[in-house]
């Protein structure tokens, strides 16, 4: 018994960080924008990118891929990433059925709250298998076709489509998971390495 009170409460307290947590990333990328635009980050560094290493712990570029979302998207972008893992690109494509803090599909309106994680997660694969989500990083046309960047822009554009295909089959999330943490640090490091 006192094993399920402690599980219980773990998993209240799961639901309760994540109820907050998008609003509070949100929060976070806003604070960025106004310190990026107002450059109120001049008397402290000597441009954004040292500012973001130094107190946001993050690039330059990291930091304005946050804002670029939170200016497209608005909070809610952030909320719905909290739920259920989310690219942009499919989030662009279930950005019409959400309104008021919901995401109205097949007739059925999902409140965005983590009780309702799982339906929300299953809404968003459905509709990753009906909607053919474009590509984020569109290899330069000009560039020959045995450009190595261009061949590196398409070979990340089909490893992202085959995860997505794989994350609609709603088997092995563990796996996929842990592969996509594997990719987010690797990239993380790359980007900061530029």
């Amino acid at each position: 018994m006192t094993n399920d009170l402690t599980l219980g409460r773990l998993l209240g307290r799961h639901e309760a960080f994540t109820a907050i947590a998008g609003k509070c990333t949100a929060a976070q990328v806003e604070a960025m924008r106004q310190v990026r635009d107002n450059k109120l980050y001049l008397d402290h560094a000597k441009d954004f990118d040292e500012f973001c290493q130094k107190y946001f712990h993050t690039g330059k570029d990291n930091a304005n891929r946050l804002i670029r979302l939170l200016e497209e998207f608005g909070p809610t972008y952030f909320e719905v990433a909290q739920l259920t893992r989310i690219s942009p690109a499919t989030y662009r494509a279930i950005a019409p059925a959400i309104r008021d803090q919901t995401l109205h599909h097949n007739g059925e309106a999902i409140a965005l709250i983590p009780e309702n994680a799982g339906k929300v997660a299953a809404a968003v694969a459905e509709v990753r298998k009906t909607v053919t989500i474009k590509p984020a990083v569109e290899p330069d046309p000009d560039a020959p076709s045995d450009n190595p960047v261009r061949i590196a822009v398409q070979k990340c554009n089909e490893a992202v489509a085959a995860i997505e295909q794989v994350m609609g089959l709603g088997t092995h999330s563990a796996c996929i998971h842990a592969a996509l943490c594997y990719l987010r640090s690797r990239l993380s490091y790359m980007e900061m390495t530029m």
